[in-house]
């Protein structure tokens, strides 16, 4: 069985009046219970000092407080001046073709599947043309093999 019974060993029911005086015998056992006395009440104790306001946390942030970080002039104290983003021009032009088209046509071909539904021919023409060309001239300026440096950890600075 599962769970305890209420009933002795050999599975018979025990009597109400066996449970009563099972129970009259613990009691017995357990003598009079006492409550302690109650406390006389003096004079009231003196009031707690007011809690002292809780630590500001990450959410108390102000932007407007200027701390030593973010002191300018400390930074030309220092030597250190940021280096010049590099121009975007820089890029090759062959890359920038070719992810414009790969990126353009994928986005023509999308407006046209959720918003231009009766697009002419020539509009996907022109998309999946631009995707596949785009496609095609970054594989081809891939490289065409690696350079296996056994020494090499990848750190590159």
């Amino acid at each position: 069985m599962a769970g305890p019974t209420r009933g002795a060993a050999d599975g018979d029911h025990v009597p109400d009046d066996d449970l009563d005086a099972q129970w009259a015998e613990l009691t017995a056992r357990l003598g009079e219970l006492r409550l302690p006395p109650e406390e006389e009440s003096g004079p009231d104790p003196e009031p707690l000092p007011p809690p002292a306001p809780p630590a500001p946390g990450p959410r108390d942030y102000s932007p407007s407080a200027e701390t030593e970080d973010d002191d300018r002039a400390r930074d030309v104290v220092d030597g250190f001046t940021e280096p010049d983003p590099e121009p975007l021009s820089r890029s090759e032009p062959v890359l920038v073709v070719a992810w414009g088209g790969v990126l353009g046509g994928l986005a023509v071909m999308l407006l046209c599947v959720l918003l231009w539904r009766s697009a002419p021919g020539v509009v996907w023409l022109v998309a999946v043309g631009a995707l596949a060309v785009g496609v095609g001239l970054l594989l081809w300026r891939m490289p065409a093999r690696r350079d296996t440096d056994d020494y090499d950890d990848g750190a590159v600075v």
